[in-house]
């Protein structure tokens, strides 16, 4: 399926994929792409042109409301993951470890505000491991607790002037649900508004809640709700709701959190899968409140990308030309990719992509149309290569 029959099927992210996405940790495989989106987990991905004339107050703009008109083309995709050298990483790669209290935890990658810390437990060292010298780094940092989170479980390491959630490496299952909502806060720490709906095995659609306060009401009537390990447990057979959680103070970012018409929930949050039976009643009633209130929406995409051929480097700048994605190449657009974060010109440096090389941009931004198209929050660079109707990411 190409073009305008995939973008009605897949214009948004499917919740499902992602958990897949972020079940390895550290890297992000099978890239979904279209519209400038990411959808992890998809083989095959599909670049679709859009045409639209939107405008903005501010010269920081959403990639659609810029004016393109691009070639159906298909882009297999592959994992951009990369153990860099120790000297091309950022200092959240470099340090990963840290002990207390004779537990294990190991980061999770995503940075949390101050606002959200608590109370400080203390200077600890903090390790990271140079594969390539096998050699062991370590700084010592402090350490807090995450407000409302049991330090048993999450902590926040400060790295730097930022600060980074580390997860307890330890797997040890809550007894009940009830643990699970008062060891995590999760009425404070998690919302369940943004969901997408599953009958009879066929998606109905994506939607959001203006509140899911009822929501937790009723996930709060199901304390005692039992853990169930059930390494065989899928929801491909089930009618369902699934709604794609990010936590700032848990440090996930697009997972998620299942409610099944049979009456169980299911979710990634914490890196294995947590199954607890709550009830049909109780699944009903979310459903159907879900159902009742949601508004349809366009999907959040897991993250956005742009493809061009890379014609200068200059100025601490990626000069990115997107007229091979044109239906007309003469319509070709500059952008500019800055260098200033190291996961950007570790590309350039290190990886030797340069003038002349097809490469994907993914961005967690907009583009600053009055700065001459800058791609704003750009984080990583694949290499890619033009193929007969597609663009081809290499293993």
């Amino acid at each position: 399926m190409r073009g305008k029959d995939l973008l009605d099927k897949m214009e948004l992210v499917d919740p499902a994929y992602v958990e897949a996405a972020n079940g390895a940790p550290k890297k992000k495989k099978n890239i979904f792409i279209q519209l400038g989106a990411v959808a992890a987990c998809l083989l095959t991905v599909v670049v679709v042109g859009i045409l639209t004339t939107g405008k903005s107050n501010s010269s920081q703009v959403p990639f659609s409301q810029l004016k393109r008109n691009y070639k159906d083309l298909t882009v297999v995709g592959s994992e951009f993951g990369v153990e860099w050298p120790w000297e091309y990483k950022t200092i959240s790669e470099q340090y990963t470890i840290v002990a207390l209290n004779g537990k294990e935890y190991t980061s999770r990658g995503r940075s949390v505000d101050s606002s959200l810390l608590g109370d400080s437990l203390g200077t600890f060292p903090v390790v990271g491991y140079d594969i390539t010298k096998e050699q062991e780094h370590q700084i010592t940092t402090e350490v807090y607790k995450i407000s409302g989170v049991s330090s048993d479980h999450l902590i926040a390491v400060k790295l730097d002037n930022e600060y980074y959630v580390f997860k307890n490496s330890e797997y040890a299952t809550p007894a009940n649900f009830g643990e699970l909502l008062d060891e995590y806060s999760l009425t404070q720490t998690l919302s369940l508004k943004s969901f997408a709906l599953y009958e009879n095995q066929t998606e109905k659609g994506y939607f959001t809640l203006k509140d899911d306060k009822y929501i937790f009401d009723v996930l709060s009537t199901c304390r005692d709700a039992e853990f169930i390990k059930d390494d065989n447990w899928h929801v491909s057979d089930k009618d369902y709701i699934v709604f794609s959680v990010t936590s700032e103070a848990l440090g996930v970012y697009k997972n998620v959190f299942y409610v099944t018409a049979d009456g169980y929930i299911r979710t990634n949050i914490f890196d294995y899968a947590y199954i607890f039976r709550i009830g049909e009643e109780a699944a009903e009633d979310i459903i159907s409140y879900a159902k009742k209130n949601g508004v349809e929406t366009e999907a959040e995409p897991y993250a956005y990308t742009l493809a061009g051929t890379i014609t200068d480097i200059a100025d601490v700048n990626i000069y990115l030309y997107d007229s091979i994605m044109c239906v007309d190449e003469n319509h070709g657009m500059l952008f500019k990719i800055p260098m200033d974060d190291i996961r950007i010109s570790r590309c350039i440096d290190y990886a030797k992509m340069g003038v002349g090389d097809v490469v994907l941009v993914y961005y967690s931004g907009n583009v600053d149309v009055d700065a001459g198209n800058v791609v704003i929050d750009a984080y990583a660079l694949s290499k890619a290569y033009v193929t007969d109707g597609g663009i081809a990411i290499p293993e």
